[in-house]
């Protein structure tokens, strides 16, 4: 493995600083200015304040944690590792107060990676975490056993990585994709082949559905098929894709200017939320389960510090909330306990939220929309190293419908 770079936070480390206290607790949600507050008919739905379903357990206070904005945050068991605009990879845990507050505190110092981190993944079955870093680097710490590498290869800042069939695949905003294998449990991270380049430009998010690699970027949403390394596709945009989330066999897509649009695993859209109300951008994405009705949800996270909750499969909006006034949303990450979530901001904010005790939803909420879920009709009709997914071939990429399709 790599000489040692920077220390790694699977490694044993020297005693945590005690996290200033502090911060908001209790139900202060928040609402602002201009956002339809108390609007129950809004397309966004009412904005959850205090005594709303939504609750605020806890806000970091300005003098702990990053000195800049926080882009990226991702569990790693039972912590919480958050990437920032300062080069420091910070590692929280979350800690019962007395008399039923939460907070979270440094589980030890930061991380120096000299770097803006711009996206982590955490691959919890090989126990590896992936920092992607401004200057294009991607620093890598295994857990068990505990080693590190760094992987060298695109010229600009890792936007999105994921792991499938043990294969590291990462997205830049170089406009590539690539491909990283390890010959043995021993060896070194190594590209894999020449890298993809992607014909809808500087790359934004990337995940795996089926036989596909989905690739968004900053003029839509490309495939490549896993098999052969070619791309099937491109479904263009004028809007920048800014995430992807796979959800029930279906491919959830957000745009720069508020649109949500599903995709099935052909391609085909099959329902698109346009932007509407105030929701009019989108930064981040979350799905998580609402605690009590037990029902999908996404996140929507937007400029400004605001957030918009949809149930699905309906799309109705549970309501709107404000992070941090004017702190542009960066990351919204599920804890997968209890409800509980964590939203950061381009402002360094940090907070905890979780679902209460309201089952029945908001008060006249917006009509519901079609299923997104239906099916949809419509369809459509270089050399590469061999694929180290392995496997032949699969069918084309289906689209042309209403809204936009795939596109050769």
């Amino acid at each position: 493995m790599a000489a040692p770079i920077v220390r790694n936070p699977f490694a044993s480390a020297p005693p945590p600083q005690a996290a200033g206290g502090g911060g908001c607790s209790g139900g202060c949600g928040g609402g602002g200015p201009g956002r339809g507050y108390g609007e129950a008919n809004s397309p966004t739905g009412p904005m959850l304040g205090k005594g709303s379903e939504l609750a605020r357990l806890w806000s970091m206070p300005e003098s702990t944690g990053h000195a800049d904005g926080v882009n990226c945050l991702a569990m790693v068991d039972d912590r919480v590792y958050s990437g920032g605009r300062d080069g420091n990879l910070f590692i929280w845990r979350g800690v019962q107060m007395p008399g039923g507050g939460f907070e979270l505190v440094q589980d030890c110092p930061p991380i120096a990676l000299q770097q803006s981190v711009t996206s982590l993944y955490y691959d919890a079955a090989a126990k590896w975490l992936f920092c992607g870093l401004w200057n294009g680097e991607i620093q890598a710490y295994c857990k068990d056993p505990v080693v590190e590498d760094r992987l060298q290869g695109h010229r600009r800042s890792v936007s999105g990585i994921t792991v499938h069939s043990g294969v590291v695949v990462s997205g830049s905003n170089d406009g590539t994709i690539r491909l990283w294998t390890r010959p043995t449990p021993q060896s070194r991270w190594q590209c894999h082949g020449q890298p993809l380049n992607n014909p809808s430009g500087a790359v934004t998010a990337v995940k795996v559905l089926g036989d596909a690699l989905w690739v968004a970027a900053q003029n839509g949403i490309t495939c490549f098929d896993l098999n052969t390394l070619q791309p099937k596709g491109t479904i263009p945009s004028n809007h920048q894709t800014t995430a992807l989330v796979e959800c029930q066999g279906f491919m959830l897509a957000t745009f720069r200017n508020g649109d949500i649009k599903i995709f099935d695993a052909t391609g085909n859209q099959t329902f698109l939320l346009p932007s509407r109300g105030e929701h009019t951008s989108n930064m981040t994405v979350e799905l998580m389960m609402h605690p009590l009705e037990n029902k999908p949800m996404i996140l929507c996270g937007q400029q400004y510090g605001y957030v918009t909750a949809y149930d699905l499969p309906d799309f109705r909006p549970r309501g709107s909330w404000v992070c941090k006034q004017n702190s542009d949303n960066k990351a919204i990450l599920d804890v997968k306990f209890g409800g509980l979530f964590i939203t950061a901001g381009v402002h360094g904010d940090i907070t905890v939220w979780q679902w209460g005790a309201q089952s029945s939803g908001p008060p006249g909420a917006a009509p519901t929309a079609t299923s997104p879920f239906a099916p949809a009709g419509g369809g459509c009709a270089g050399q590469q190293a061999p694929s180290p997914f392995g496997g032949g071939g699969v069918g084309g990429f289906n689209g042309g419908c209403a809204g936009g399709g795939m596109a050769f």
